[in-house]
């Protein structure tokens, strides 16, 4: 079964950042939390302007797209230490089979 349409389209990850988003989504979250316990919304409207930065710097990080999974501990903290970037392939892009086998002997198996 052979595709015409090729996709080309990619999302770049940025493990440093995903890992600062999701620290500061989960601060907002707790900050909401707060202010609906102790009924303040002097705890809460901080804590959704701390969420929404979170999910902006989700977004410029790409934490929506990062789709590693499977990655060790410490491959993923060298890439935070580092500040890597990865390129990871568009949903919409279709790939023939050698170039997937290639990606992932590059990729997981560093060959």
């Amino acid at each position: 079964m052979s595709e015409t349409r090729q996709g080309h389209g990619t999302h770049t990850v940025r493990p440093r950042w995903t890992w600062i988003a999701l620290v500061v989504m989960v601060i907002g979250l707790i900050l909401i939390g707060a202010g609906i316990v102790a009924q303040s919304w002097a705890w809460a409207i901080p804590g959704l302007v701390v969420l929404v930065i979170g999910g902006v710097v989700g977004l410029y990080g790409g934490f929506f797209y990062d789709v590693q999974g499977g990655g060790s501990v410490s491959a993923q903290m060298h890439d935070v230490v580092e500040g890597n970037e990865h390129e990871f392939p568009d949903a919409t892009a279709l790939r023939s089979e050698d170039e997937v086998k290639r990606d992932v002997r590059r990729r997981w198996l560093r060959r």
